[in-house]
């Protein structure tokens, strides 16, 4: 890849982002496609925030993926976010226009067409969210948006019955609240657990965010975490019969959207997930 003065400049912000594998998805598009793109990994502190967002804008950025921990502070420094990141209250996408930055999110439809590429679909089936965090926000928005029910559950309680009260206020829909110390009885009529907290992510990977005498072969199970890409939950998932998902379906879709909404193109998923599953260590 030739790096020259028209090359058009991407990049992912967070703190830490040493272990985005965004990088490595986002460039092989480019080389695939070969388009003059390149992406890049920017660790910013957020005290840092608002001037990086300037920043980009004067170097002429087109976009921006944006996680861990600025999805909910960099709102306030866009110029406006559409209908998703508005609902959902945080932003995983920017995208820069004539000295404008304009926000999105894409965690949610990211993880409902990973789910739909494994022929897992949630209209009017009963999904429980395992997390209460800026990814399960979107997720949780997005799949009721899909027609599902959602039931949430959290280790802070404080935390998932704000998150219901917020669904609530905006999509007038109901969401069931479930302590994080889940019982048998919890899991029934469950038909997809999505597991959106760290719980496994490497170098943890012994631990898993829920018992595997819980899950029974009807209930299909999704972990975003996709390092290491079978998880402890989704292995103990396996071994009972369970449709398991790992979490680089949802890592590829989501930046896919990031690609339509940046460059208007349709993104080579496949190439997308080849890229970074060879970054994955086994």
């Amino acid at each position: 890849m030739e790096i020259n003065s028209e090359t058009q400049l991407l990049g992912v912000i967070g703190h830490p982002v040493e272990h985005s594998l965004s990088p490595v998805m986002h460039n092989s598009v480019f080389e695939k496609l070969n388009l003059n793109c390149v992406y890049l990994a920017l660790d910013v502190e957020k005290e840092k925030l608002g001037t990086t967002i300037d920043a980009c804008k004067a170097l002429n950025f087109i976009g921006l993926n944006v996680t861990i921990p600025h999805k909910i502070s960099v709102i306030k420094f866009l110029n406006k976010v559409g209908r998703e990141a508005e609902l959902i209250g945080a932003v995983n996408t920017v995208k820069f226009e004539k000295g404008r930055a304009f926000g999105f999110n894409t965690d949610g439809i990211g993880c409902v067409k990973a789910l739909k590429g494994d022929g897992i679909r949630i209209k009017n089936k009963c999904v429980l969210i395992l997390g209460a965090g800026g990814a399960a926000r979107a997720i949780a928005f997005q799949c009721i948006l899909e027609g599902a029910d959602v039931s949430i559950s959290n280790r802070t309680m404080e935390k998932v019955v704000e998150l219901k009260d917020e669904i609530g206020l905006k999509l007038k829909k109901e969401v069931n609240v479930l302590n994080f110390n889940l019982k048998k009885h919890d899991l029934e009529g469950i038909d997809v657990i999505i597991n959106a907290t760290s719980i496994g992510m490497h170098p943890k990977t012994n631990s898993t965010p829920l018992d595997a005498g819980l899950l029974n072969q009807d209930i299909a199970v999704m972990d975003i975490v996709y390092n290491p890409i079978e998880t402890k939950l989704l292995k103990d998932a396996g071994k009972i019969g369970c449709k398991a998902v790992n979490g680089v379906g949802m890592l590829v879709h989501q930046g896919a959207e990031s690609l339509r909404i940046w460059l208007g193109i349709k993104a080579p998923i496949e190439i997308m997930k080849k890229a970074v599953i060879g970054k994955i260590p086994d």
